[in-house]
């Protein structure tokens, strides 16, 4: 590991630490702080963890140590007690979005070997206790399944210390689930050690006061929920505001009326707030950072969030198989490197730019897989050994399946993934480079670059494109503002215009979905 990939500044040493000893560091540090804001309801440090514990003897009564149990439910404060008493348990929780219909939902139970499941009754007009009832004769193996909305039942009177259990901090906490943006998800394993070291460390970067209001943004079934934020937020002694779903004037309510410090959004979200009625007339000022990412980020996006909001806008670069994020811009630093960039690697992380087929580790400034090796990543996938070890190299790093590059000073560029590199005519096309191009073009909110099957070419370049509310764009006219910045070959042949992009629900553009827009239009011609 070289020298700029170790440069960033931070206190902490790696913990052998498990979630609840987390939560017990919060305890003796800082007991009587607010831990959770969920609407009108309050808990302190000391309040959540005894609560957290009568939950987890509650659980042990239907289940028993490293039982899988699934959570299907929306973001709120219940939803951090199962969370944190599955861990004290020693339970593995399997997080799963609300949004997923009757055959989703089962077959991801039946891949994780969930023996419960905890449950909202309803979600967005559609009720999840129907479906359960649906799904469940075809689940034999599901004995147990609890309500949220019940939780206040789920708690034992006894909020001791739990006596029988011994959780490691190589025990898996958490399986998540990939967003499938290029096929079907697999159950991400990961560790105790892992997730808490990367939400302790990730979270000194922030350069937060301790005790900040924390906004949670991002969806809890996603790693930017239960890691990034849950734990992040618990690992800097912070008040974690929860807001249930995203609705951009809620949030901007929610930033002036707590105080918020700090909040993740991807880029839609964040549009969504600058083109809210509201936002001109906000007060703003308590926020110190916007956490960004997950998705490409056009520089002229950074630039304008940081204009607009007037605070610091820190780009990470993450992943679940990674254990949270990889890699994040720090606080202060120039506008082209937040704006170009990923910063540099999380301390502990080794990080290498490889060549796809051969595996050779590549010079500063060559574009190539970006691989990782860390404490925080995962260990494998559950029940798919052969997606486990393709997800590995021979010298045991991750391959991301991203592409990307370093430079001499250690920042990282993500130009693409992998898979949604377009091979036209045998010449190699990122479509990060194209995107970041079409960002500067006034008008365009968001676009994506995607390869279309093409029989003289193999592939053809594709662009679909969001623009701002209550604009539109002339496509001849952005066609040619690309032929003066990047070469022929590479400017999109087939364009459209979208009100609304496919995502995946920590809000990455499915890509794949975007490629049937294109090829069914060319059937229907």
């Amino acid at each position: 590991m070289n020298e700029a990939q170790t440069s960033v500044s931070h206190r902490s040493e790696i913990q052998d630490w498990t979630v609840g000893q987390l939560l017990d560091r919060a305890v003796q540090e800082a007991g009587d702080a607010i831990a959770i804001k969920d609407g009108d309801l309050a808990w302190t440090y000391s309040q959540l963890r005894t609560d957290s514990r009568r939950m987890a003897r509650f659980l042990l009564r239907h289940f028993k140590q490293g039982d899988h149990i699934a959570i299907w439910a929306s973001n709120s404060a219940p939803w951090v007690f199962y969370q944190m008493a599955a861990a004290q348990a020693g339970l593995i929780l399997v997080t799963l979005n609300p949004a997923l219909r009757n055959a989703e939902i089962e077959s991801l139970l039946r891949q994780s070997q969930s023996v419960g499941l905890i449950a909202d009754c309803e979600h967005r007009g559609t009720s999840l206790t129907a479906i359960i009832e649906m799904v469940r004769p075809s689940l034999p193996t599901l004995h147990t399944v609890l309500h949220t909305a019940d939780w206040r039942d789920h708690m034992d009177d006894d909020g001791s210390a739990i006596a029988g259990v011994n959780v490691t901090p190589d025990d898996t906490a958490l399986i998540l689930y990939t967003s499938g943006t290029t096929g079907l998800p697999k159950g991400v394993k990961l560790h105790h050690r892992g997730i808490v070291n990367n939400a302790l460390i990730g979270s000194e970067l922030y350069q937060l006061e301790d005790g900040a209001r924390w906004l949670g943004l991002m969806p809890f079934f996603h790693i930017g929920g239960s890691v990034t934020t849950i734990l992040g937020c618990i690992s800097r002694f912070g008040t974690h505001v929860i807001l249930r779903a995203f609705e951009p004037g809620e949030v901007l309510r929610l930033i002036q009326k707590e105080q918020v410090a700090w909040f993740p959004c991807v880029p839609t979200m964040a549009i969504a707030m600058l083109e809210h009625a509201d936002f001109a007339t906000t007060d703003l000022s308590s926020l110190e950072v916007i956490q960004t990412g997950g998705t490409t980020v056009a520089p002229e996006f950074i630039r304008r969030l940081r204009d607009s909001f007037h605070a610091d806008v820190q780009v990470m670069f993450g992943q679940t198989e990674a254990g949270g994020v990889m890699c994040k811009s720090l606080r202060g630093a120039p506008v082209e490197i937040v704006a170009e960039t990923v910063g540099k690697p999380y301390p502990y992380t080794e990080l290498k730019i490889s060549d796809a087929v051969t595996g050779e580790t590549l010079g500063a400034g060559q574009i190539g897989e970006i691989r990782i090796r860390s404490p925080y990543m995962t260990k494998g996938y559950f029940d798919n050994p052969v997606a486990t070890e393709a997800a590995f190299d021979q010298e045991g790093f991750l391959r991301t399946g991203d592409l990307g590059t370093q430079d001499e000073e250690g920042y990282v560029r993500v130009t693409g993934r992998l898979k949604e590199m377009i091979i036209r005519g045998g010449e190699n096309i990122y479509p990060r480079e194209i995107e970041d191009r079409l960002g500067d073009f006034a008008g365009i909110a968001e676009c994506a670059v995607i390869g279309v099957p093409n029989e003289r070419w193999g592939e053809e370049v594709a662009v679909a494109i969001r623009c701002h509310a209550g604009t539109t764009i002339d496509v001849e006219e952005a066609r040619a503002f690309l032929l003066d910045r990047i070469a022929r070959h590479k400017v999109p042949k087939l364009w459209r215009l979208v009100d609304e992009f496919p995502r995946t629900p920590s809000g990455k553009i499915q890509k794949f979905e975007l490629v049937k827009l294109f090829t069914e239009a060319e059937t229907a011609s």
